[in-house]
């Protein structure tokens, strides 16, 4: 039989058949063992492991049929220590049975830096240096010392430390400041509404120290100055650099501060003397202040008119609320 005749044969037909046939069973044998073996189909959602220890976290992935492992640790002083920081996928991600999750944890022991040597910097520098290091700048103690603004010490724990020791980061380090020979006054810093960083940080730069600090709500929610002691907003104030700023605060989060702080605005009282009608509504405007009551001595035309007296009176370390009325009197330009 020739070649031509055997593959035309039945018998070839049919066996060309039952292998092709066999190879699409073992092709879909091979699939669904394959889609078994790979859980095709079925996932599983990476829960929320965030703030949890390593065996909290531990349980609840062998449970779920997942595995972990620790890819890294932070240090975080907001956090509480040996709990998980973050993961890899993140939560509510899809993803197949035994996949591993990568959790990087908040190191448990603190991480520690060396002391740098701030002696004969000045203040800014010296703020600038504890912060690069991770270090916070504690009390200020201001010293007459003909070095004005430079750090004449460092101190922790109330005692000298050495540049180089170790330290945790993090931890406060109070400064001894030159005053100068003689006594150095400084403004105080409207506060209200700013995040306790920022206010303590504001006090530290012209050379004023935190008080005491009072939390009318939760201290970890945000908290903002709602008052302080001395207040600016109602008269402006100066004290010795090295004075202390009582502090209190509310939660930026439960209290609406862009209401109170529209309430809470101050301004100067410009000086009228001198003025007439026309300048005085533009010098008040510019003020974001009222004309109340208009007074005009006896024969006064407007054209001639100037402000002789006026009320709240003018004076620089005085401030009104934004919107308050200033009544004023006039007499005649030939009277001054």
């Amino acid at each position: 039989m020739s070649l031509w005749e055997f593959v035309k044969s039945k018998v070839f037909l049919r066996n060309v058949l039952l292998a092709a046939a066999a190879g699409i069973v073992v092709l879909w044998v091979s699939l669904k063992l394959l889609d078994i073996y790979t859980h095709h189909g079925r996932t599983i959602t990476v829960p929320d492991l965030n703030g949890l220890t390593e065996q909290e976290a531990s349980t609840i992935l062998r449970k779920m049929d997942l595995r972990y492992t620790i890819n890294d640790s932070i240090f975080d002083d907001t956090s509480p220590k040996g709990t998980i920081a973050s993961q890899d996928p993140l939560p509510g991600i899809e993803v197949k049975k035994n996949r591993t999750i990568y959790l990087t944890k908040v190191a448990v022991l603190p991480e520690m830096v060396p002391m740098p040597n701030l002696v004969d910097l000045s203040m800014r520098q010296a703020l600038a240096l504890l912060e690069a290091y991770g270090l916070k700048v504690g009390n200020m103690e201001y010293r007459h010392d003909i070095a004005q603004n430079a750090v004449l010490d460092q101190k922790f724990n109330n005692g000298k430390i050495e540049p180089g020791t170790s330290v945790e980061k993090g931890t406060a380090i109070d400064l001894v400041i030159g005053r100068g020979l003689g006594e150095t006054t400084v403004r105080v810093p409207s506060l209200l509404g700013k995040p306790r960083n920022e206010a303590i940080d504001a006090l530290h730069a012209v050379s004023l120290n935190v008080g005491t600090e009072e939390f009318l709500d939760d201290q970890d929610d945000d908290p903002r100055v709602f008052q302080q002691s001395p207040d600016p907003n109602m008269q402006r104030q100066h004290l010795l650099a090295g004075s202390s700023v009582n502090l209190t605060y509310r939660s930026g989060r439960r209290f609406d501060f862009d209401e109170y702080l529209s309430e809470m605005e101050n301004v100067s009282v410009p000086l009228l003397y001198g003025k007439n009608p026309e300048e005085v509504r533009a010098s008040l405007e510019e003020n974001s202040l009222v004309l109340g009551n208009e007074t005009f001595e006896k024969n006064v035309s407007r054209q001639n008119a100037r402000v002789y007296k006026q009320e709240p009176d003018y004076n620089q370390d005085v401030l009104v609320r934004k919107g308050s009325k200033v009544d004023v009197w006039y007499r005649s330009i030939d009277q001054f």
